[in-house]
């Protein structure tokens, strides 16, 4: 096998070097086309909403039943919440202009925003917000946002109608599995609140209950073995 040159060698090098250099464009191209909410069956909106999330690194549900609210779950009226942020009590909605424009749909979205306000909390729309009529407290938001004001500046909405996802008190998290079945979210609202329940139940033996303990019973060992000290005992 003939020798091969060291200038020829060079070449080779050279052709490896481009390779790799092609290939790792291919990579970047790849990285920067990828969509994290690809699998997630959901709108072109909803998924812009779905990676801001992500990006923001906080917990959170995508269209799960509202649990504690059975009246959400009826089979004739189904009502499923676009996100939930469960750590913040934030609930955000995702419009799109042709579906929730139409006369129909528009009078079943202002029922739940009354059911919202009959929560207690506060409907955020357009960055308006609207309270309780009867003035009682609130408690958590539930968020609209439109399609076009989705594609206009998602950042925008984030920092305007949620600003504590970028307080340094923030929660952090991460999104939870993509279920869309009642009783399985049911079970794991459950056994989340059993594990909470537990750990506040857990007794906490203040430091001088042992000590206490310890003179009681060489208070009756001395009580045992001189009958008269009962007496004092008792006084005190």
């Amino acid at each position: 096998m003939p020798k091969r040159s060291l200038n020829y060698r060079k070449l080779l090098a050279l052709e490896d070097e481009r390779k790799l250099e092609e290939l790792s464009a291919f990579e970047d191209a790849e990285l920067a086309m990828y969509d994290p909410s690809g699998l997630i069956p959901a709108t072109g909106p909803e998924k812009i909403v779905y990676n801001a999330l992500l990006k923001l690194r906080v917990r959170f549900q995508f269209q799960y039943h509202l649990v504690d609210f059975p009246e959400t779950a009826l089979n004739e009226s189904i009502y499923i919440p676009d996100f939930t942020l469960p750590d913040y009590d934030i609930v955000i909605e995702v419009y799109g202009t042709y579906w929730h424009s139409q006369l129909g749909r528009r009078s079943s979205d202002e029922y739940k925003m009354a059911l919202a306000l009959y929560k207690g909390q506060e409907v955020i729309e357009h960055g308006i917000v609207a309270r309780r009529p009867d003035g009682g407290a609130t408690r958590g938001r539930y968020i609209i946002w439109w399609d076009y004001e989705i594609y206009q500046n998602i950042d925008h909405l984030f920092t305007r109608d949620v600003p504590e996802l970028f307080s340094a008190n923030r929660i952090s998290g991460r999104p939870d599995q993509y279920l869309l079945d009642r009783k399985e979210e049911e079970k794991q609202l459950r056994s989340q609140r059993a594990r909470l329940i537990k750990q506040k139940l857990v007794p906490r033996v203040h430091p001088y209950t042992r000590k206490l303990r310890r003179l009681r019973r060489k208070q009756w060992d001395l009580t045992k073995t001189y009958p008269f000290l009962k007496g004092l005992y008792g006084r005190y």
